[in-house]
């Protein structure tokens, strides 16, 4: 039990002393762990002491507030953040003069639960000097009139908020609501005074309006992981030494590999082996927002495989420089162009990534031995906000080297970055779709680009492929489930092959359609997708082993050690 006569103490030194009073009014969270209580997991009521994420949140509250942005919270199951932002707002009722502060929840039920348990009965065991006049306390508001200020919980509803001023704004779960969220937005956008705060806070729930607001970098995006909440410890470590469930060990040797420790672990295996729906685990404790936000639909991908390798990728950097190429250009004829003088150009705003550069072998002395052979896949912006994108591959394991992406340019500024990267990736060979627009590959061709993928059709007289002497990579209903089929197996085989994250975050939305056609969900984009496709497609046209230099030497007298100095002879190549 906490001791309430000190708290009491403790408020009456700070209403005394005039300087630490403005201090507290001007950063009302002190005044949460000077005075406030919280009943824990436990039932006990104790002082209300910031735990680590609930820390964290303050301080990106005090850095970050300024910039006008609202915080979006996502985060794991019971990690303290309704009780945080509800005790927040009553701090802010009790020492500010005409604050409103407005709390949106997802149910009814949760609505009565947060206004009861984490508001009302919060406030009740106050100490008598910080509880200003109530003109009423009613089942969803407490109202103070002497400060004529306020806090007021509700549930979604197309209506709710609107013919009000506010001045907090807490969205509870957001990802649960039964209403449009975008319709919320409007009635609240409307209340907001200059300054407001306003807090997005859930757990996710698939890749709905919430998940569209967390890509949307309209908020300050805060993922709180399940193993930043100190109490999610276990004792039973014997429960580690016999995992049968192949996931669930693959999950384990990550959470090892991003340094948790024996307890956390032991913790996991715990609340997984509790789980009826095993992957319940992924929604309720994430390990990465991608996962939080697990994809409804059916998704191409080995969804687990795609996080696992997004932490991998997200705890690394796997991309040595960002930019672009220059280059001199000269038109011969119409049928004709020349490029010339070729330069990278760092640039941190650029549309190329080089996540490895192009591998030469030396030999001890320094000689060029052998060349690793590349594949380039191009997808060309279609309709709407498609973009252009690239994927040049190690045409030997299928590794992604460099990937391009740009949404707004002309087909043949994007052809000659395409030569460009097809030149410094040692001629790798190059496939870009033609469906949308030829004009790309036509422009390879102008330039005369040595190596270009030739379309191969089914001879049904003679019963086998033959290849089209036309470039270009032509997606059709019968080439498209036979690149995407590869891809998918390659990956689910080996998610090594990419280390691109904006890539990776377009496999979890990649997704059967309810024709059974994989595509991109609505509102998302799927170009790198089908630009890896094309890359390890088009690969098969290419070197697929490594390419060996041509070395100016004597090699038949090497082979057969006749160089070697006999006593008293004189090898003729000496002279």
């Amino acid at each position: 039990m906490y001791d309430a006569a000190l708290v009491r103490a403790g408020v009456c030194a700070m209403l005394a002393d005039r300087n630490l009073a403005l201090e507290v009014k001007s950063c009302p969270w002190l005044l949460v762990e000077m005075a406030f209580t919280i009943v824990d997991k436990s039932r006990r009521t104790v002082p209300f002491f910031f735990n680590e994420v609930q820390q964290d949140f303050i301080k990106h509250l005090v850095q970050h507030r300024s910039k006008n942005k609202p915080f979006f919270v996502l985060k794991g199951r019971q990690q303290g953040f309704t009780s945080l932002i509800t005790a927040l707002q009553l701090a802010y009722a009790i020492s500010m003069r005409n604050f409103a502060g407005f709390t949106i929840a997802d149910s009814g039920d949760n609505t009565l639960a947060i206004f009861n348990d984490k508001g009302r009965m919060v406030y009740e065991r106050l100490c008598d000097e910080l509880k200003p006049t109530e003109r009423f306390n009613s089942r969803n508001e407490l109202f103070f009139d002497k400060l004529n200020s306020s806090w007021r919980i509700a549930t979604a509803s197309e209506q709710v908020g609107r013919s009000r001023t506010l001045n907090f704004v807490h969205f509870s779960e957001v990802a649960f609501y039964e209403v449009p969220l975008s319709s919320l937005q409007k009635g609240i956008g409307e209340a907001l005074v200059p300054g407001a705060i306003v807090i997005y806070e859930t757990t996710a729930n698939g890749y709905n309006e919430a998940k569209d607001l967390w890509d949307g970098g309209k908020c300050i995006n805060l993922f709180y992981e399940w193993w930043k909440t100190s109490e999610y410890r276990s004792s039973r470590v014997e429960v580690l030494n016999n995992i049968s469930d192949a996931w669930l060990a693959e999950r384990i040797e990550v959470l090892k590999a991003l340094g948790l420790d024996e307890n956390q672990l032991a913790w996991y295996v715990e609340k997984y082996d509790s789980y009826l729906d095993k992957n319940t685990i992924k929604q309720e404790y994430p390990m990465t927002p991608d996962e939080a936000f697990v994809s409804s639909g059916t998704c191409a991908f080995d969804k687990d495989k795609v996080v696992n390798q997004i932490q991998r990728v997200s705890s690394k950097n796997y991309v040595q420089k960002t930019g672009y190429f220059k280059y001199k250009k000269d038109v011969i004829s119409v049928s004709e162009s020349v490029i010339t003088d070729i330069e990278w150009v760092d640039d941190v705003t650029g549309f190329i990534k080089i996540h490895e550069e192009p591998y030469i072998e030396y030999d001890e002395e320094g000689n060029e031995v052998r060349r690793m052979p590349y594949a380039l896949g191009g997808d060309t912006a279609g309709l709407g906000e498609d973009f252009y994108a690239a994927k040049v591959i190690s045409n030997i394991d299928g590794r992604t080297v460099a990937t391009m992406h740009v949404q707004r340019t002309d087909d043949d500024l994007y052809a000659d970055q395409i030569y460009c990267l097809g030149k410094y990736y040692h001629d790798a060979i190059i496939g870009v779709e033609i469906n949308y627009s030829t004009a790309p590959t036509r422009e390879l061709e102008k330039l005369r680009y040595p190596r270009l993928y030739k379309r191969e059709i089914m001879d049904t007289s003679l019963g086998k492929t033959v290849t089209v002497h036309k470039a270009g990579f032509e997606t059709t209903s019968r080439t498209r489930p036979v690149i995407i089929a590869e891809i998918v197996q390659q990956f689910r085989e080996n998610p090594q092959i990419e280390c691109d994250l904006t890539t990776l975050h377009e496999f979890l939305t990649f997704c059967k359609n309810p024709k059974g056609r994989y595509e991109a969900i609505e509102g998302k984009h799927d170009d790198l997708v089908m630009a890896k496709a094309i890359a390890h497609f088009v690969g098969r046209q290419g070197d697929r082993d490594w390419l060996y230099s041509k070395r100016i030497t004597h090699d038949f007298f090497d082979n057969f050690n006749i160089n070697q100095n006999r006593e008293g002879e004189i090898n003729l190549w000496d002279f």
